[in-house]
């Protein structure tokens, strides 16, 4: 398996233990308030605030890797139009 799809796969992982956490860390909450038990709302906003934080750096870390394979991809692109503008010169 390549580098890049690794790097998918995890954070593809992330984003998902993410969004389970903030929609338990939501429940949590809610259900804390409707009690009225304020350790399970103290608990259920840590969980939330802690989901958003992990899908934040998600996203941070999607965006860097996103960045580094287009430039790459940009690199490779570049030596191939020099490759092909190379075979395009023929000298008589």
């Amino acid at each position: 398996m390549s580098d890049s799809q690794t790097i998918i796969e995890a954070s593809s992982v992330a984003t998902s233990a993410a969004a389970k956490t903030t929609v338990i860390g939501g429940a949590a909450s809610v259900a804390g308030k409707f009690a009225g038990i304020d350790p399970v709302t103290a608990m259920g906003l840590m969980i939330g605030i802690g989901g958003l934080v992990i899908s934040l750096f998600s996203f941070l870390i999607n965006v860097y890797y996103k960045r580094q394979e287009n430039k790459r991809a940009d690199q490779i692109h570049q030596l191939k139009l020099k490759e092909l503008e190379a075979q395009c010169n023929v000298k008589d």
